[in-house]
């Protein structure tokens, strides 16, 4: 990530930001690019590889030179929806505080998006879930995802997804006396019994949680879940421990 960064700021106007896992280009203040790193290669957007060949520079070919293994992000378009005639498709949309949720023929769905997936739709048919993303949909469900496209894009619901902040969900699992609060990030939480005694929970993408004392958990010691009940486990353990040396402590003195 730092080679890449150094490279690319050379260029004028240029500005990266990154961490260990996101790496973000901006030109004149617009994102033109993102890079992702979850394992031993890199996920490149292809936006970033033709506006940097704009300004003469060949990432692919300096990160072949420094043995940097990569793949390009296949884009996810939504183009012309193709929706049976045959088939009557009725959408009733969610509440407000939840707009991009509703039922379609009585098949709930709801819309999401991730830095992972893009924009997504996932449907439960017959108690089976199903993802938009998935190239093994079944041919009798598709018809139900180019109607909600279809929908999304003349309500512009698309332009603004609503997801419900993690604190929300955190919330619902805690027991008396805990509570949970928002911060900045809208995937991160902070869980707390007393002012002394929190931590954070932080949804790094699906299924996958990670539970710190510190706000940077990427820096600091963490414990890594598959689920948010795994999560909000880690963090009760993660307080009883503080609760518990802070007893000793008082017993010390």
């Amino acid at each position: 990530m730092d080679a890449i960064k150094a490279e690319i700021e050379k260029l004028e106007s240029f500005k990266v930001e990154h961490d260990e896992m996101i790496l973000k280009v901006y030109h004149y203040g617009t994102e033109i690019g993102t890079i992702y790193h979850y394992g031993s290669y890199l996920d490149i957007t292809p936006s970033l590889i033709n506006e940097l060949a704009k300004y003469n520079l060949d990432l692919e070919a300096f990160m072949v030179n420094e043995q940097i293994n990569y793949q390009l992000i296949k884009p996810k378009h939504i183009l012309h929806p193709k929706i049976r005639p045959d088939l009557h498709l009725v959408i009733k949309w969610g509440d407000e505080f939840y707009p991009n949720s509703g039922y379609i023929n009585g098949n709930f769905f709801c819309y999401h998006e991730n830095r992972y997936h893009g924009r997504y739709i996932q449907l439960v048919y017959r108690h089976q879930i199903y993802m938009s993303f998935s190239c093994t949909t079944p041919d009798h469900i598709k018809p139900y995802f180019d109607k909600i496209w279809q929908e999304l894009l003349e309500t512009e619901y698309i332009r603004h997804p609503k997801e419900i902040r993690i604190g929300s969900k955190v919330a619902n699992y805690l027991p008396d006396g805990f509570k949970a609060y928002k911060t900045d990030d809208d995937s991160q939480c902070k869980v707390a019994r007393s002012k002394e005694k929190y931590c954070y929970i932080k949804r790094r993408r699906d299924n996958e949680y990670y539970t710190s004392f510190s706000i940077n958990w990427a820096l600091h010691p963490s414990e890594k879940t598959s689920s948010l009940t795994e999560a909000v486990g880690a963090a009760l353990r993660m307080i009883a421990k503080m609760s518990t040396k802070t007893s000793l402590s008082i017993k010390n003195q």
